[in-house]
């Protein structure tokens, strides 16, 4: 296992996903389920387009493998799913990739990656700390796809054997229950990383417990009752994925239209993971809080959630599509609440004032319209207004 080589990079999308931040207010029966659209034509919408657009199967062949390991995604459990104690993502790490190095390069050695795994498609990667900042323990998973199950063994074993190499003191280590995993730990630090092959799949778990570290303390046996706690949870989870057996290129990109009613990306913006529809529990690995964020789509009924130029929710009913918007709109110690956009008094808006200004996006913006809530961010409030009411318009002109 090789040594970590650089501190988690915020980036500029990521730390608007980071301030999805869910805030707690009324549940559904408290709202008032009335939805009488306004008059599109007087919102200021700036260059923003208002139509929905109609989405059919992949252009390229890494659209395909992108949207294959999307589908993966709504397979793959939370870290909090498998210690209630990893409540703290960090959106900053894509959780879709084709590029290893990318998502994975600070953690397993990767500069052989496209060498020894050839044939790979795709991987999700889920992943959370203890504590936020580095002070605590962190998990990763990363599933990643392959044509069939013996290319995913070869690929486990090469990978391993790979990473194994670049730390002199790696030990290899078996993992209770999982004879067939191969991992190695570093006996002077508490950190251990493991490949398992299942089926179509391999499963990278890494941990890494910075305060042990800090405090010069190694518990072995933590380590390995932790890796198998979170392949006791993940391995039959991801056994339900169904891989597609056919040409990647016949995929579709939307599901229930999800995308189409979805703002797409402006050009000057800055992205992690690639547009995306996934089923709604699986919004928990792109936002900064999962636990909240569970309770949100459970009691809101969120079975649909779109990420491109905006995040969409699809909710139960009306109802509840209200609440999800007043829970993102919400203000709290780290928002203040600003002006909603002209002729969309429905609409919220909030201003980022917490601590990680330097870094953070200023300025989102939220609003229903029958079971779909969307919420946009913009550094400026009349461009998040616009983006907010376009948003708007789009859900509005897709019934």
């Amino acid at each position: 296992m090789i040594a970590l080589r650089a501190t988690k990079v915020v980036g500029v999308l990521a730390t608007a996903l980071l301030t999805t931040v869910v805030t707690a207010c009324g549940g559904p029966d408290e709202i008032v389920a009335t939805d009488a659209p306004v008059d599109l034509a007087t919102l200021d919408v700036g260059n923003y387009p208002t139509q929905p657009r109609q989405i059919g199967t992949v252009a390229n062949i890494d659209q395909g493998r992108f949207i294959e390991a999307e589908r993966l995604g709504d397979f793959v459990p939370t870290p909090a799913d498998i210690d209630p104690r990893f409540v703290h993502t960090n959106p900053s790490i894509a959780s879709v990739f084709l590029d290893a190095e990318a998502s994975l390069g600070k953690i397993m050695a990767v500069d052989r990656f496209a060498e020894i795994a050839p044939d790979f498609i795709g991987g999700f990667v889920s992943s959370a700390e203890t504590e936020p900042n580095n002070m605590g323990l962190d998990m990763v998973n990363a599933v990643m796809i392959f044509p069939d199950a013996q290319k995913a063994t070869n690929a486990a074993i090469e990978l391993e054997k790979l990473d194994f190499g670049y730390a002199p003191n790696n030990q290899r280590i078996e993992i209770p229950g999982y004879p067939a995993a191969i991992a190695h730990w570093q006996p002077d630090q508490q950190s251990i990383g493991s490949w398992f092959a299942t089926g179509h799949l391999v499963i990278y778990t890494w941990f890494y417990d910075y305060l042990k570290i800090w405090l010069e303390k190694v518990d072995k046996q933590a380590m390995l009752d932790l890796t198998r706690k979170s392949l006791d949870t993940i391995v039959p989870s991801v056994a339900k994925f169904t891989p597609t057996t056919g040409d990647l290129m016949t995929l579709q990109r939307d599901r229930d239209g999800m995308l189409g009613r979805t703002a797409p990306r402006p050009r000057e913006d800055s992205w992690i993971n690639p547009p995306g529809v996934y089923a709604g529990r699986t919004a928990r690995h792109f936002v900064s809080n999962p636990v909240s964020a569970a309770k949100m789509i459970d009691d809101y009924g969120i079975d649909l959630y779109a990420n491109d130029g905006a995040e969409v929710y699809r909710a139960r009913d009306i109802a509840s599509a209200q609440g999800v918007r007043d829970e993102l709109g919400g203000v709290t110690r780290k928002f203040t609440a600003s002006a909603p956009p002209k002729n969309l008094p429905s609409a919220q808006c909030k201003e980022y004032i917490g601590r990680q200004q330097r870094i953070a996006i200023r300025f989102y913006c939220t609003v229903s319209y029958d079971r779909y809530a969307a919420y946009v961010w913009s550094n400026q409030l009349l461009d998040a207004q616009q983006r907010i009411s376009a948003q708007y318009a789009l859900l509005v002109n897709a019934r």
